[in-house]
């Protein structure tokens, strides 16, 4: 056997045995308890047609053990990464030094290596381990691009706190696709309190987001049907202010809220295993926001919104307005979110568009995605031009928390399904769904 054809079986294995390639294609999982369910409950969800006998699914644990072992594999390699960013961008920006080219090193370095390289991994990646499950695929691209950020962060200095004072601070930082705590000592070290927290909680979210997830299943994850188009061409403004699609991206809006909460509590719990301290993914941001800029600032996936900060928001906010940055900032999210979109549909080597149809392979539609960041970024403008207006405070002061916070999330509504089209047309939800309990009608 030669070498070339012994690193492509090494792949398979690895594919097969640790990521379990095959197991998490589909959802075949069959019910471990069958039961009836009461007619009120089905009268509530409307669900009366199709018999009261529903079976509960337990979940793969090979999901779980493929999360892992893909968090293991990226830390691997954004460690490798780490070694060369603190050599060629840290250490010189630190010496700030313009004699003998090393003024530009850390941008050439970063532009012409790291971030090409933490932009292509994820496609080389899939395809030589057979990675079929389109969640593991979404968490694989979304590993890669705290790298690629974090690199933009160290070249123009904005790294966090203490995170540069060593390469173990900057491995560590690097490794996990969350926020570490640093003081000067290095690594703010995790607590048995912690591990036991997040653990708890990442338990609860998963049982939250079965009995979610089996509500959004019995309709198709969109309880009506959208009739808009899949080109870009096709969006019509007028169709997300509609009854049916602003229920549609709510309820999706929320589901996303909850996968984003319990993975970021799965995977807070095993960096404390680690024995490290980690800032929280969501801060439930969907009830409990005061302002569009505290949605997406202080409580929606607090860590890209720290990479976004400082790898684009605080470079050009040196040189531009708040608002230009923040423009910056949104814009540079709708361009990973698309480029998050082709590691999600990209096909294995064994599935090939010609030879099979949606939702197994699907094409993307490229460029919702940036609109959707361009319109959130034209309401936090608004914001920063009339949020101060006495009617605004007024809302914020008097009325309930939870219903200024749907007030903030209705700003989003209208182009929510902008984003999530292509999740939802896909099977991306249900690969996602292999690894929790799921509650399903027993058909005869």
């Amino acid at each position: 056997m030669s070498s070339a054809n012994r690193i492509e079986s090494f792949g398979k294995w690895v594919g097969h045995n640790l990521l379990f390639s095959e197991v998490l294609e589909a959802d075949n999982r069959a019910p471990c308890l069958i039961f009836s369910m009461p007619d009120f409950i089905l009268r509530l969800f409307h669900m009366e047609d199709g018999g009261n006998e529903f079976g509960l699914l337990a979940p793969r644990i090979e999901f779980w053990i493929a999360l892992t072992m893909t968090l293991i594999f990226g830390a691997i390699f954004s460690s490798c990464l780490s070694c060369i960013m603190y050599q060629f961008i840290v250490i010189p920006r630190k010496r700030n030094n313009k004699q003998n080219n090393e003024y530009m090193t850390p941008f050439l370095v970063g532009v012409g290596i790291i971030m090409p390289l933490c932009a292509l991994y994820p496609y080389y990646g899939l395809r030589y381990f057979h990675i079929k499950n389109k969640m593991i695929k979404f968490l694989t691209g979304l590993a890669q691009l705290t790298s690629f950020f974090r690199c933009s962060e160290a070249m123009f200095g904005f790294l966090p706190p203490n995170v540069d004072d060593s390469l173990t601070n900057l491995i560590i930082y690097n490794a996990f696709p969350v926020e570490v705590k640093f003081n000067a000592n290095g690594a703010i070290k995790s607590t048995w309190t912690t591990v036991s927290h997040n653990g708890a909680n990442c338990v609860k979210y998963i049982l939250i987001l079965g009995i979610y997830s089996s509500i959004m299943l019995s309709y198709d994850y969109q309880p009506y049907s959208n009739n808009e188009g899949t080109n870009l061409l096709d969006i019509n403004i007028l169709t997300g202010f509609s009854r049916q699609q602003l229920i549609n991206n709510a309820s999706i809006g929320i589901l996303f809220q909850v996968y984003l909460t319990t993975f970021g509590f799965g995977i807070n719990f095993l960096t404390s295993l680690c024995g490290v301290q980690q800032l929280p993914l969501m801060l439930n941001p969907i009830f409990e926001s005061s302002s569009p800029s505290d949605f997406w600032g202080r409580r929606w996936n607090l860590v890209v919104h720290g990479i976004l900060k400082r790898g684009v928001y605080k470079p050009v906010r040196t040189k531009y307005s708040r608002l230009t940055a923040s423009m910056a900032a949104f814009v540079a999210s709708g361009l990973f979110h698309e480029w998050l979109l082709s590691i999600v549909f990209y096909p294995d080597s064994e599935e090939h568009i010609g030879s099979c149809s949606p939702p197994i392979c699907y094409l993307p539609t490229y460029g919702r995605n940036t609109l959707f960041f361009i319109w959130n970024a034209i309401v936090i403008g608004l914001e920063y031009a009339i949020g101060g207006a006495a009617i605004f405070q007024l809302f914020k002061k008097h009325l309930p928390l939870t219903l200024v916070s749907l007030l903030v999330a209705s700003t989003t509504l209208p182009t929510a399904h902008w984003f999530t089209n292509d999740y939802v047309r896909s099977d991306f939800f249900k690969d996602a769904q292999i690894g929790f309990p799921l509650i399903v009608r027993v058909l005869d």
